[in-house]
């Protein structure tokens, strides 16, 4: 937000300079993200009058100007502007002035003609960036005067960076509490009073008082809104950022500017029947004033009259219904609309309003009356007419609840670390207007005031106390911590641990969004539970994700757009499928994409398949030395064929496989292979034991088995295990075949077996008699045959 220093010293104005200002309002929580003068620096630049214009002799293009500056004697000054006239009030540059752009005025011959001056754009003066022509001032600007005195050119604009917390901040009466609190000082309101003549003719009435439960109208005959807005309310408009329209639209504008409470004015003769505050019916559309038309949802709240909708409450006006330079009968409105409600329906429509950016973060209820006869009084003051009386519609139910805070120089004291002495505490909560309603030697009940919503419990309190203090203030002070230092089970996994697993193998950590889009969580899984945010940030961010693979996936498209093409990523993170806390379950997945290695002169590039993903995860999850299982499955997102679920004693704990080609081509990806497993199944493994090495020589024997095709080789190696012979140290796998020599359905499996003693060198004949058993396993259990 923009807020003129001039304005604002007229409500407050604490002997600092401007500079100073703006360092005190950072300093007190308000962000200044900068402050900049209106124009640069110049003088001997001043109000003048053309006394006469005619024809320079000797150039068809340039003016012979006779100008009264005030000093006694005209000025001959030769301008070329299109625009220049007699009788025109203009910007006049003195001999002897500097001009911003670095041009020195002095006395000159243009065309053998002599010019003493110079009469100036506000361009010129670097006031704005382009102008068409002279500036024209008005007719009662006094000649001679300081231009930068008569258009208040050493005002300065502070640039606001407002948290979302801080509604009652967009405003100058909201900036001028701050330094009323800051500098303990009383700042003056405007003089506001209103004689109403009459009783409102347009009935008004609300249907949806959770939404809207403070609604008023005000008719307003006989205005003429033809006329110019004044310049010293165009000058504080234009200085905050606002654009001028017409003295009604411009009034309502500046009230928002001035007090902060959103205002819309309406065409009487436009309103067919009475207004009322209502819920959009399914389909309806406005027309709004920026000329776009938009289809309205059944939970957007609208101000409608007895045939159509006429503003998006809280957010836009309608085009139909607008106030217009031939309005002379006009309905004022003033509301308080509840927060939540209007949160995010600017963005639905793709719009972001002055409105909707301050009812969504609290408009203070208890102005809406004085904002009300504030621009009614401006209006009557600029524009005429007659007012009537307000009409009102409260519902005392739900508007909000000011509830008492209790808080204690002991509770001060330990959240702050120092003392602050109680008259300074009660001060400071008087400076910000809240209410002690009660109080103690050493506390007080406190009740924040309507327009803040952000004070709720004692440390709202205390950093208000903290802020005003000074932040740059607070001494440092040691602090004395009793920890309690808790055990950790030996057998339990760091997560820590687990993510540095997957660095050491090159796997780099992303940290993506919970929420994605619609596409990617049909694409992934259509049939996991869809939970839709009723305020997301963008359309490619409404639904909360059932998986880490989305935002994996993202993250291998926006590398592969920049030539990153080996990707290892992987994301430890909450997935959703519910609300409630026991339906949100940490997960961990990891997506692997390119090539194995990096191109190098000793081979060819090998892509990565689906056993360099099951690699990676199988050193993970030896982490926790218990027995994970793969068992050929299908899921929606991976390719039939290569998917596998990864089970954990009899439970279905991750998935692993290639993403399915159909899904690859949606999202433009290349080949990739994913993995995904509760988390919660990695951080409880094993207690590791020490177990003796053996100094004696291990002996290896190799078998090669003929089995049907359909056995898992894990379901071998889990035998074997399962035998516990003395001795044995490990079996592996070291090679698959199937094709010629081995029968259709069959595949041959080599598995190389190792044994080792810790008391001697086994013989052959142990060895040997060791492997027989394990070959009459498998004939028994799985009809294998030796090959």
């Amino acid at each position: 937000m923009n807020i003129s220093t001039t304005w604002l010293r007229e409500w407050i104005d604490p002997k600092v300079s401007d500079k100073v200002l703006a360092e005190q309002l950072t300093m007190a929580g308000l962000e200044v993200d900068g402050i900049a003068p209106i124009a640069p620096y110049f003088e001997n630049v001043v109000v003048g009058r053309v006394v006469s214009c005619e024809k320079h002799p000797d150039a068809d293009k340039l003016n012979l100007c006779q100008v009264d500056v005030g000093s006694g004697n005209n000025l001959q000054i030769i301008c070329g502007a299109s625009n220049i006239r007699t009788d025109l009030k203009v910007i006049v540059a003195t001999i002897g002035a500097v001009l911003p752009n670095g041009l020195k005025i002095k006395k000159a011959k243009l065309r053998g003609v002599e010019s003493f001056g110079m009469i100036c754009s506000e361009a010129e003066l670097g006031m704005v960036d382009n102008s068409d022509g002279i500036s024209e001032l008005e007719v009662d600007a006094p000649i001679g005067e300081n231009i930068r005195k008569y258009l208040n050119l050493d005002d300065n604009i502070i640039e606001l960076d407002i948290t979302p917390n801080r509604g009652d901040c967009f405003s100058v009466l909201g900036v001028a509490r701050e330094v009323s609190a800051n500098y303990n000082l009383p700042f003056i309101m405007p003089n506001i009073s209103v004689s109403a003549q009459s009783s409102s003719n347009i009935d008004t009435r609300v249907s949806n008082a959770m939404a809207c439960p403070k609604y008023l109208t005000r008719s307003i005959s006989g205005i003429d809104n033809t006329l110019k807005t004044p310049k010293w309310m165009a000058d504080k408009l234009m200085r905050s950022g606002q654009a001028l329209h017409s003295p009604v639209v411009d009034i309502t504008n500046f009230v928002l500017m001035e007090l902060g409470q959103p205002m819309h004015a309406f065409d009487a003769a436009k309103i067919k029947g009475g207004i009322k505050v209502r819920n959009a019916k399914s389909g309806e559309k406005i027309e709004l004033l920026n000329e776009t038309t938009v289809v309205l949802d059944e939970d957007t709240l609208v101000i409608a009259d007895n045939d159509s909708a006429l503003a998006i409450a809280g957010v836009m006006g309608g085009l139909d219904s607008a106030t217009q330079s031939e309005s002379t009968d006009i309905l004022l409105e003033s509301a308080f609309f509840e927060p939540v409600s209007i949160a995010g329906k600017a963005r639905k429509y793709g719009l972001h309003t002055e409105s909707s950016l301050r009812f969504e973060r609290g408009v203070d209820f208890n102005i809406t009356e004085l904002a009300m006869d504030r621009a009614t009084q401006l209006i009557i003051e600029i524009c005429g007419g007659q007012a009537s009386e307000i009409n009102t519609c409260i519902d005392e139910t739900f508007l909000p609840k000011l509830s008492a805070i209790i808080i204690t120089q002991d509770k001060i004291h330990k959240v702050l670390g120092f003392e602050l002495e109680a008259k300074w505490i009660e001060e400071k909560f008087i400076g910000l207007d809240f209410k002690i309603s009660d109080k103690t030697e050493h506390s007080w009940t406190i009740i924040p005031p309507s327009f803040r919503f952000d004070i709720r419990i004692p440390a709202d309190l205390i950093e208000e106390l903290a802020r005003l203090y000074g932040y740059d203030k607070i001494p440092v002070q040691k602090l004395a911590l009793d920890a309690t230092i808790n055990t950790i089970p030996e057998a339990q996994i760091d997560k820590y641990d687990i993510a540095q697993s997957l660095v050491t193998r090159g796997y780099q950590e992303v940290i993506t969004y919970s929420f994605i889009s619609e596409k990617y969580h049909n694409l992934i899984d259509v049939n996991a539970n869809k939970i839709m945010l009723s305020n997301p940030i963008s359309a490619e961010l409404s639904i909360m994700r059932s998986s880490l693979w989305a935002g994996l996936l993202q993250s291998v498209e926006s590398n592969q757009r920049r030539g990153h093409n080996n990707a290892r990523f992987f994301e430890i993170g909450l997935c959703f499928s519910g609300v409630k806390a026991e339906e949100q379950s940490n997960k961990l997945a990891g997506v692997v994409s390119g090539n194995r290695f990096d191109a190098q002169w000793l081979g060819d590039l090998m892509p990565v398949d689906f056993f360099d993903a099951k690699a990676d995860l199988e050193s993970l999850l030896k982490l926790t030395g218990t027995r994970f299982e793969f068992r050929v499955s299908e899921h929606p997102a991976l390719q039939k064929g290569q998917t596998a679920k990864i089970v954990l004693n009899g439970n279905l704990v991750g998935w692993i496989g290639a993403l399915t080609p159909n899904v690859a081509k949606e999202l433009s990806l290349p080949k990739c292979y994913l993995f995904e497993i509760d988390l919660e199944a990695l951080l409880t493994g094993k207690i590791a034991k020490y177990k003796a090495f053996s100094q004696y020589q291990q002996s290896q024997r190799d078998i090669a088995l003929v089995l049907d095709e359909l056995i898992p080789v894990s379901e071998l190696i889990d035998s074997i295990e399962a035998l516990q012979q003395p001795d044995f140290v490990g079996v592996s796998l070291f090679d698959v075949y199937t094709g010629e020599n081995i029968e259709t359905g069959k595949k041959s499996v080599a598995l190389n077996l190792t044994y080792q003693s810790l008391e001697a060198t086994l013989s052959d004949d142990e060895v040997n008699t060791k492997v027989d058993k394990v070959l009459v396993l498998m004939k028994d259990k799985f009809s294998a045959t030796q090959r």
